[in-house]
């Protein structure tokens, strides 16, 4: 055990070397609007003014946009706070009445002829290859994020491409092929949005990092992933996105606060610690 951590400790001095001494690759994330991000908030509730106020000592806050108005978004980013959307791009919410009964069945993601359903969140799992599909979205996008004037837009789930269809190559790649579809169709419409991706560390890789400024990984727990050899793998990829094409890295965790900051913050990351529900400011 010993061993591994000096191994693993060694890896990451080098790879902190690499980036210090990479100018160039420094300047091309600069141009990245997460790029002089510290701290950050999750937030998905109803704000009240108290809250509002409060937001405007973040660098960027993250919410749920259906309970904003465009005066109150306005409001948040006065002090120059960055302000992202939650937009739900891989499973659609039923608590969510009027996007949900937009839907057609082929918008969702059938296996051997059933939807696929998670219970804990109460919603289906969606097929992004679906042109209705990524129109509803686009359409969600431009009314929730674009016309109330949010900075960008927080793309949740995509990690669902990774985690549904990895045993399936040719699923996998339609299903990645349709986020890009989708991000650049976003991209054409809305040239000045910014756009952060939840999870999907294979399909960033792959597929869509040219579209988004940012990843963020939850549960990003120390004691789970500190000597864990696939998480140094993934922390080594993310790091060389970060080198080549400027996406900033989002962590969270719920656990082991100091730790977890401290292995984030090493790698240059940007740590949002709470040991509450998202819901709860």
């Amino acid at each position: 055990m010993k061993s591994r951590i000096h191994v693993w400790l060694v890896s990451s001095v080098l790879l902190i070397s690499s980036v210090v001494l990479s100018s160039s690759k420094h300047n091309a994330s600069a141009q990245n609007p997460l790029y002089p991000v510290y701290d950050y908030k999750i937030y998905y509730d109803e704000p009240t003014p108290a809250i509002i106020d409060e937001m405007g000592n973040y660098d960027l806050v993250i919410i749920e946009p259906i309970y904003y108005s465009q005066r109150q978004i306005t409001e948040i980013q006065k002090g120059g706070t960055l302000v992202y959307g939650y937009i739900n791009t891989m499973e659609a919410d039923k608590w969510n009445t009027d996007l949900f009964g937009k839907l057609n069945e082929e918008d969702f993601f059938h296996r051997d002829g059933e939807r696929i359903y998670y219970s804990e969140w109460d919603s289906y799992l969606t097929d992004i290859t679906s042109p209705h599909y990524q129109k509803v979205l686009r359409t969600e996008v431009t009314k929730q994020i674009v016309d109330k004037g949010l900075d960008g837009a927080f793309l949740d789930t995509v990690g669902d491409i990774d985690n549904e269809h990895q045993g399936n190559p040719d699923v996998l790649y339609k299903q990645r092929e349709g986020m890009v579809t989708w991000m650049e169709s976003v991209r054409e419409e809305h040239p000045d949005l910014s756009m952060i991706q939840n999870w999907g560390f294979d399909t960033l890789a792959t597929a869509t990092y040219p579209y988004v400024d940012g990843i963020m990984w939850e549960s990003f727990h120390f004691s789970s992933i500190a000597y864990d050899e696939w998480t140094y793998d993934q922390i080594y990829k993310l790091r060389k996105l970060r080198e080549n094409h400027g996406i900033q890295v989002l962590t969270v965790s719920m656990e082991e606060e100091n730790k977890s900051k401290k292995l984030s913050r090493a790698n240059r990351f940007k740590h949002f610690h709470t040991d509450k529900s998202y819901n709860d400011w």
